[in-house]
């Protein structure tokens, strides 16, 4: 007996869900509306052909492969679900069901470009299962947020006073458990609909807090082993060029440019591509767990506290060329 699956027969766009500003469909995302966003999508799916993403008037078929303009969704994920005959809400990323909801979409597309590289290929099974379980309870993301800052702060405790191997194991696995725990707020938001500009707010002072401080474990830690006050220095290195790039990156024009549904796919590494990826949060915080593993910690230091300093000198190298 064949396992093939044959696919829907037919994709349609249902244009009808409206928000506060009138149907979503007509509102802009990036360089396109919805609608147009929608229609590219669907002409990407292959068969059947694009002429037949015909705008719901009227409640479809069961047998219709339904995109509907009140969503967002993975590109590569929406293939998968076409191709499983399955229902395009397994392709979901966000839910324009607000104007709370529809300010933040471009950030979260944005976010989803290179959003954990490598934390995707383990992070996110046990993140996806802890946030299912969380869904019907009273907790809520900003509870998990402060959890995962606990835990990691946790880990810095041991990397700030222990190198034993217990110790430098068990600040490792505190890392990785803080990694999943990071991972599931935003799963537990979506899923619960609670998504807050709060709760990113928290999310991001809570990431860029716990930066600084495992990077003042690490120089504490070495100035103590070796009794050079240079190790401090270089703490303080860190801590002020990450300072002065993450200001450089706020006051700045935005890194991403949404220009539809191909802005989610990861674009050809380069290298200067190469050197932004070592400045990613999640490889960064992999190379923690490993180093953390090893008891060299210390390597991250030396390593990141020139590296920020630079982008920065290297982005304003750029601007002035730019400009003039």
């Amino acid at each position: 007996m064949s396992n093939f699956v044959r696919p829907p027969r037919e994709i349609r766009i249902d244009v009808r869900p409206q928000g506060p500003l009138g149907p979503w469909a007509d509102q802009r995302l990036g360089r396109s509306t919805v609608r147009e966003r929608l229609l590219t999508q669907a002409a990407a799916l292959g068969e059947p052909s694009p002429c037949e993403s015909a705008e719901i008037t009227s409640a479809p078929d069961n047998d219709v492969f339904i995109l509907r303009s009140d969503r967002i969704y993975h590109p590569v994920r929406l293939s998968r679900a076409y191709r499983r005959n399955q229902s395009a809400e397994r392709a979901v990323i966000w839910r324009l069901d607000s104007m709370q909801s529809w300010s933040a979409a471009e950030d979260e597309l944005a976010r989803r470009l290179a959003y954990q590289p490598l934390g995707r290929f383990w992070a996110w099974v046990p993140a996806r299962s802890f946030a299912r379980a969380l869904k019907p309870t009273w907790v809520r993301p900003n509870v998990v947020t402060l959890a995962a800052a606990c835990v990691f702060l946790c880990a810095c405790g041991l990397v700030a006073t222990d190198a034993s191997w217990p110790a430098r194991f068990a600040a490792s696995l505190l890392l990785a458990l803080a990694l999943v725990l990071d991972t599931s707020d935003g799963h537990l938001a979506r899923l619960q609909g609670t998504c807050t500009e709060f709760g990113r707010w928290l999310d991001a002072v809570l990431d860029e807090f716990c930066d600084i401080a495992l990077h003042a474990a690490i120089a504490w830690f070495a100035f103590t082993r070796d009794g050079s006050p240079g190790w401090l220095l270089l703490g303080l290195a860190y801590a002020g060029g990450k300072h002065v790039f993450q200001v450089a990156q706020t006051t700045g024009p935005p890194a991403v440019a949404l220009n539809g549904p191909e802005s989610l796919e990861s674009p050809p590494l380069g290298l200067r591509s190469l050197v932004r990826l070592a400045g990613h949060a999640d490889i960064r915080w992999h190379l923690w767990i490993a180093l953390a593993l090893i008891g060299r910690l210390d390597w991250a230091l030396i390593t990141y506290a020139p590296y920020y300093p630079a982008r920065v000198l290297a982005s304003a190298w750029s601007r002035r060329r730019e400009h003039g």
